[in-house]
């Protein structure tokens, strides 16, 4: 059973400059997590969850499914890539996961999701889970959350 290569998941700080549709995205999505913690209804979400949430409308789908993945119970730390949830997926999965998320670095994020919309209900859920911690540790990196 071949290894997943986690090489392909470059670090950001190693893209920054080079692929413009993802610092545009960075970007617009720091200003969307200001205004939201601004919101009555998102002032005692934590900031991870604020990620999460102004990522939601991109993740919509126009058929509503119900969700197949489980919530992730523990934040990933830095060297995993996956939500825990995906730990005993088959390779396959967490291929497909790998694969989205490397895509992020040469298509940006709507053009991502919007193909991973096409995929399973679940692995959608699971990149939008692993989408929304690369994020996160990003903005917190960079200080724009």
């Amino acid at each position: 059973m071949p290894d997943i290569n986690h090489q392909n998941f470059e670090p950001f700080e190693s893209t920054q400059g080079k692929h413009g549709a993802l610092e545009a995205d960075i970007k617009r999505l720091s200003k969307e997590i200001a205004e939201k913690r601004n919101l009555p209804e998102y002032k005692d979400l934590s900031e991870r969850k604020l990620v999460k949430k102004s990522l939601e409308p991109m993740f919509r789908q126009t058929v509503s499914q119900p969700p197949t993945a489980q919530p992730m119970t523990q934040p990933m730390s830095q060297s995993q890539i996956f939500p825990d949830y995906l730990k005993d997926a088959p390779l396959e999965i967490k291929l497909r996961v790998e694969e989205l998320v490397d895509s992020l670095f040469h298509q940006g994020i709507e053009k991502v999701v919007s193909r991973a919309r096409r995929a399973s209900p679940f692995i959608l859920d699971a990149f939008h889970d692993a989408l929304t911690d690369k994020l996160y540790e990003e903005l917190k990196r960079r200080k724009l959350i």
